[in-house]
């Protein structure tokens, strides 16, 4: 296991947690359709924060050649897939292409710091 790597994917996720949670807190309840209490804010750090954990241990997933490339679509992939529960929560489908986009940043910068470029 690379343990650099994982460090780096949290680092990035709890990064990523902290910017998306602040994003949530801001939006106005009546226009989204939903309260917004201190269980949504610590779910959605919380599912960052996953996000970095699953692309950080994902380092040997190979779906693509090239490693950036490979990175760029496995952090895509990953984060969708990690986010989609949290997308379910009424109205927060947005969550599930910012975690994709929050899985590619965490997985290139990841690689690419962690020793694997």
């Amino acid at each position: 296991m690379n343990w650099k790597r994982l460090a780096i994917a949290l680092l990035v996720g709890a990064l990523a947690g902290v910017f998306c949670a602040y994003g949530t807190s801001e939006l106005d309840p009546e226009e989204m359709g939903f309260e917004i209490d201190d269980a949504l804010l610590i779910t959605t750090f919380y599912n960052r924060l996953l996000i970095g954990l699953v692309v950080g241990l994902a380092g040997g997933v190979v779906l693509l050649n090239g490693v950036l490339a490979n990175a760029a679509l496995r952090g895509l992939v990953l984060g969708a897939v990690v986010s989609v529960a949290i997308g379910f929560y009424g109205g927060m489908e947005i969550l599930v292409l910012f975690g994709a986009i929050y899985g590619l940043i965490a997985d290139v910068v990841a690689t690419k710091f962690g020793g694997e470029y």
